[in-house]
């Protein structure tokens, strides 16, 4: 069923702290991406619960949102909500993490806003592979040429629209950055870079072929579909155009900090760092293809078993450098295109397996769509939370099936020679290319994606077993888990009181809202013990700030408000000692708050404790009965 987008934008909205907490707003394909001006504001478990979400992560100063394949719709309406721009309307939320996970955070953001254009080129670019392999399109044809140059801009012209995406992810002047960019993808420059500019002789520098700008060496190189250049100059760029604000007076600071940025950053972008960038991008893809040519098999295999806990962290969009250099420097990509295609085949096999094996139609309904995700779209969010993570054994299968899948690509070098839409059965076009044999990498991508997929389907068949109650979700609120809640529960259920004590019926509680039955069906208990025990199986979903309240939903779908005493909420947490935290499995028995029932009374409070089913009207039949509460 769609996604009520309004209904889901103003939840989101309402848990993350409001629309005035939001810096920035964009999407990839399949997450929300926000940039919070305070992550402390949002409610990070109420935002995994919400219906339509299936999970959330935050890296790199990103709060991500998992929605699936309907983000692009759901985000037409957030972006109605607030005047958010991808490089936010205030001051963004600081990375957070560790250096590596910021420095991945930082990639990441920089290089996502660039994918649809990015996949559109690509596209573009296969659908001219086939016409001149396969339709008798000449290559020197104007129809070509002027396909192929639309095509080409986005990767020949790659390191201006970076430095655009750097500038707003740090805060700079996307116009300044890109002049930056833009002077290296220069046609004078390159020709001048490459000796060919008539007149002017070439020097040597480090016994490299090199030119001089005011006498400094200028290293020749070629900067066209770079990003590690333009990646290392941010900082310097940053720093250029902040020292300019700085010393320019007012009165002259309109054309003297631009001025001054340019001569600043042009001779440390031609003579350090660009030059720096190209020696590491063709060290990176020296390593690379060493690795490939000494253990083609294992290098593959290793990364396609571990690309789906590198999707989960946000950190395959921080491999897009390396696709990139590798595309530029090699004409072919395996470590992200190919071992990606192998990952999202097995992943969408391994629910394709339990939707064979389960007996129950939802969780079957649900396994189908996410298999049909990952193997045609190549989207596998919903696949990797929606199934394999939340029942983890469907996860182990298509682990193995990308391992295994792997290995065979590894080993009769099965290559992507252009970037064509995430990796699935969709896109083994991309793999026509190469010297010799063009259909070399088509015909066995697709022997291994056969490999991927029905090695992971058969093991998930084996290895899934339906669970007698709904398990809990593993990520965030998968739309089975939000179905869960609104089931009838199958078995009879007992829940005993949580608080040691005497049993009172509920209208005998001297407070209307509670005695009423407003909030849910159930009984109230006199403490004869200031402790709470947890009265099922479940999870611990909501803590009050006051610390005398606790939501709890059983593994059954069974929500249960424990309110300790009356009036409670102004005693500011004092008499309560909560043992657990929002979000955390609970087994039954287990102990969950201590409280000091004099102390409540001392200040005021009664003890009475009610104890509330507040799902009553979504369950089949709720009473109490001998001072239990009875789920027919």
């Amino acid at each position: 069923m769609a996604l009520d987008y309004v209904k889901l934008t103003d939840e989101i909205l309402q848990k993350v702290g409001g629309k005035d907490n939001i810096a920035a707003a964009a999407y990839c394909m399949t997450r929300l991406r926000l940039t919070l001006k305070d992550e402390g504001k949002a409610n990070d478990e109420a935002v995994k619960s919400i219906k339509g979400v299936k999970g959330l992560m935050k890296q790199g100063g990103q709060y991500q949102i998992i929605i699936g394949n309907e983000v692009s719709n759901l985000f037409k309406e957030f972006k109605t909500r607030g005047n958010w721009g991808e490089d936010g309307g205030g001051a963004p939320a600081k990375a957070e993490g560790n250096v590596i996970q910021r420095l991945f955070g930082f990639i990441s953001g920089s290089m996502t806003p660039m994918l649809p254009a990015m996949l559109g080129s690509g596209m573009l670019k296969v659908i001219l592979t086939l016409l001149t392999n396969f339709a008798g399109m000449s290559t020197t044809s104007s129809t070509y040429i002027i396909l192929y140059a639309v095509s080409d801009a986005f990767f020949y012209f790659l390191p201006i629209f970076l430095a655009v995406n750097v500038a707003k992810k740090i805060g700079g002047n996307p116009m300044l950055f890109a002049v930056i960019a833009a002077a290296m993808c220069y046609p004078d420059l390159i020709s001048l870079l490459g000796g060919a500019t008539e007149g002017i002789e070439m020097g040597t520098f480090l016994g490299t072929s090199c030119t001089h700008l005011f006498g400094i060496p200028v290293i020749s190189a070629s900067y066209t579909s770079s990003v590690l250049p333009i990646l290392l100059m941010a900082p310097v760029m940053k720093w250029a155009e902040d020292f300019g604000d700085k010393v320019s007076p007012n009165v002259l600071k309109a054309f003297l900090k631009p001025l001054i940025f340019l001569i600043i950053c042009t001779p440390i972008a031609l003579c350090v760092l660009g030059p720096l960038g190209t020696v590491l991008g063709n060290l990176l893809s020296g390593v690379f293809e060493t690795m490939y040519n000494t253990a083609p098999w294992l290098t593959v295999g290793v990364l396609s078993a571990a690309m789906p806990f590198i999707v989960m962290t946000g950190m395959h969009y921080a491999l897009m450098p390396l696709f990139m250099n590798n595309m530029a420097t090699l004409g072919y990509d395996v470590i992200v295109l190919v071992t990606m295609f192998c990952s999202n085949i097995a992943q969408g096999g391994a629910t394709l397996g339990v939707a064979l094996k389960t007996k129950n139609e939802e969780t079957r309904s649900e396994g189908i769509a996410c298999g049909v995700s990952a193997l045609v779209a190549g989207v596998t969010e919903p696949a990797m939370y929606g199934i394999n993570l939340r029942y983890i054994k469907p996860m182990i299968a298509a682990v193995i099936g990308a391992g295994v899948s792997g290995l065979f690509c590894g080993l009769t070098s099965v290559r992507s020679y252009s970037m064509g839409g995430s990796p699935s059965f969709l896109s083994l076009i991309t793999m026509i290319g190469g010297e010799g044999n063009p259909m070399h990498s088509v015909i066995f991508g697709a022997i291994g994606g056969v490999i991927s997929v029905g090695i992971a389907a058969v093991l998930a068949f084996i290895l899934y077993k339906d669970p007698e109650t709904a398990p809990a979700t593993v990520s965030g609120g998968s739309g089975a888990a939000a179905a869960a809640t609104a089931t009838a529960v199958a078995t009879k259920t007992v829940i005993e009181p949580p608080i040691p004590g005497k049993v009172v019926a509920l209208e005998t509680v001297p407070d209307e809202t509670f005695a009423t039955g407003i909030l849910g069906v159930g009984f109230a208990v006199e403490p004869s013990e200031g402790k709470v025990y947890a009265p099922f199986d479940g999870t611990c979903e909501g803590l009050i700030d006051s610390l005398h309240a606790m939501n709890l939903k059983s593994d059954s779908g069974v929500e249960l408000l424990i309110h300790v005493g009356l009036e409670t909420v102004g005693l500011e947490g004092k008499p309560f000692k909560i043992k657990v935290k929002e979000g955390q499995r609970i087994k039954k028995g287990q102990l969950l708050m201590e409280f000091d029932p004099k102390m409540i009374q001392d200040m005021g409070c009664k003890t009475v404790s009610p104890v509330l089913v507040t799902n009553a009207d979504e369950l089949p039949g709720v009473k109490v009965e001998n001072g239990k509460i009875i789920i027919e």
